[in-house]
């Protein structure tokens, strides 16, 4: 049986036209009159001859109405009908520019506004990590229990500036890198109510932030990443079973004429492998990690990074999508085709090409203190030297030796040639030569 017409449109929603006007809530739209019909005016001291309605005295008398965009009736109260008109036409100007913001949503704060954004945004673990902890450490402190609509760009460039000069745990100056990701992240958090609605444009636009300062990115030149290798390779050669490299002190050997290490000839290893291959390839160190067998071309001497491995707080080794979010194909120098032949022998295609002694990906952090540190001191490199500095390494000989930065930008995965430009301006284009040259 099927409702009919007159039954249907009893459930359907009206909706109503836009409009808006003041209405005055402790009277009726009658007239007070005496006997003869004239009117008069109430004994209270509204003067006003409409007779009293039941809600008379109680609450705030004017009451702004106005219809919203979706045919919605909405209202706001007021003590005097100035106050309530001015409401009206503001809500009204709001609908005709487009700015209007359901009021059912004005109160919502940053704190809710950044928990939906948390679990709604699709970001790598290890970059959604760090966002979580800028949103705890320096964005809910201060406007966790801000309405959202409340937030002004004014008051956005206070907070930045506060930041930046007594916004460490200690009340001294915050880095310029780490103001501006917490800038980033609050921005991205007001993106995202503008997106649902409750707000019509980001208070923290057009913000002046404090400019990073410019470092040249750290590098060893490629003779010192062989030396860090052949190095590996000889503290593993000598290392007892069982025993912990980074737990004795680096042995001393003997020096060349200018005071470099002479390291003794040892069979390749594993170790002299992954250092050897950071510095050819650009590769960061979570990608290399996060090899599988199966990405191991040989053939045609190329590694496809589909993979990246990091170590979250609480969360412990997380293999993901790479910090761009993209594979590649990354191409590596013929001398390091026969020890990836040994690396890979017995291994089944989605084995890590790298293991640790349990069979997981490598752990970074165990891995540099174990092994990298050790015997990058040993071949009497910089004390500074970390593991990144490889990438940058084979950065800088690629630009160095001719080839272009749109080539470099795929090799190591940056977003844009730019930032390849950008990060590895230090090399100088009067030694660029033609690849291929001797």
């Amino acid at each position: 049986m099927t409702d009919s017409p007159s039954t249907q449109s009893t459930h359907r929603q009206t909706k109503r036209n836009r409009r808006a006007g003041v209405i005055d809530r402790w009277h009726t739209h009658e007239d007070l009159v005496d006997e003869n019909r004239e009117p008069i005016h109430t004994a209270c001291k509204c003067r006003t001859t409409k007779k009293p309605s039941a809600r008379h005295g109680k609450g705030l008398q004017y009451q702004a109405r106005w219809v919203d965009d979706n045919g919605k009736e909405q209202g706001k109260s007021f003590r005097t009908k100035a106050e309530a008109k001015a409401c009206a036409d503001s809500e009204t100007a709001k609908l005709e520019t487009g700015r209007y913001v359901d009021p059912a949503k004005r109160g919502t704060t940053v704190a809710e506004i950044a928990d939906s954004w948390a679990h709604r945004e699709f970001k790598a673990v290890g970059t959604r990590t760090t966002y979580l902890t800028l949103v705890r450490a320096y964005i809910l402190p201060t406007w966790g229990s801000t309405p959202i609509a409340e937030v002004k760009h004014s008051a956005v460039a206070r907070w930045v500036t506060t930041l930046s000069a007594t916004g460490s745990k200690t009340g001294s100056t915050l880095a310029p890198s780490t103001v501006r990701q917490a800038h980033k992240v609050f921005s991205q958090i007001l993106v995202s109510a503008m997106r649902d609605g409750f707000i019509h444009a980001n208070p923290a636009d057009h913000v002046p932030l404090p400019r990073l300062p410019r470092k040249t990115p750290k590098f060893l030149t490629p003779v010192e990443v062989e030396r860090v290798a052949c190095a590996a390779d000889y503290r593993a050669a000598t290392k007892r079973p069982g025993s912990r490299t980074d737990l004795k002190p680096v042995a001393e050997l003997p020096t060349d004429d200018d005071g470099v290490p002479v390291i003794p000839p040892s069979p390749p290893t594993t170790n002299g492998l992954i250092v050897r291959l950071l510095g050819a390839t650009g590769l960061r160190a979570g990608e290399l990690f996060g090899l599988r067998v199966g990405g191991i071309d040989l053939v045609n001497r190329k590694l496809h990074v589909v993979e990246g491995v990091v170590e979250v707080h609480k969360l412990g080794l997380v293999v993901g999508e790479t910090k761009s979010h993209q594979e590649r194909w990354v191409p590596f120098r013929s001398s390091l085709v026969e020890p990836l032949r040994v690396q890979i022998a017995d291994k089944k295609p989605d084995e890590f090409l790298f293991q640790s002694a349990k069979g997981d990906a490598v752990r970074l952090r165990n891995w540099s203190r174990r092994y990298f540190s050790p015997a990058a001191a040993l071949a009497g490199v910089s004390d500074d030297v970390t593991v990144h500095w490889l990438r940058h390494s084979a950065a800088t000989q690629a630009l160095a030796e001719g080839m272009n930065h749109v080539d470099v930008q795929l090799i190591l995965g940056h977003a844009s040639p730019s930032i390849t430009m950008d990060v590895y301006a230090h090399v100088d284009p009067t030694k660029l030569k033609a690849i291929g040259d001797d």
